[in-house]
């Protein structure tokens, strides 16, 4: 957790809450134009806060990644998906050392 607090980190705390108040504010202010009778204003006034909302989400993203490099290696929840064959698989490699192999020759 002490990882979240150091200089980097507050710039970027303080420039994400910036941000999402900018937005917010942006947003409120398309709202008050919308409502004033600006048509293209009810775009922007939906378009700032989902800005805000990307902020956010970005923000909380990258300090879970942060904290996730404090835990200690342990086995790897994910397993491995099963290796892909080919139902034709038997076929294919017949096929393929009959390619190869000269002594059994063609039937022509």
């Amino acid at each position: 957790m002490r990882r979240l607090l150091t200089p980097p980190w507050i710039v970027l705390h303080c420039f994400a809450v910036v941000l999402t108040v900018g937005f917010g504010l942006l947003g409120w202010w398309q709202l008050g134009r919308a409502q004033g009778g600006n048509a293209i204003s009810w775009g922007y006034a939906f378009e700032w806060p989902l800005f805000a909302l990307f902020t956010i989400t970005l923000w909380i993203r990258q300090m879970r990644l942060e904290l996730r490099k404090d835990r200690p290696e342990g086995p790897s929840r994910r397993t491995e998906p099963p290796p892909v064959t080919s139902p034709f698989e038997s076929a294919i490699l017949k096929a393929r050392q009959s390619e190869s192999d000269p002594n059994q020759g063609s039937t022509a």
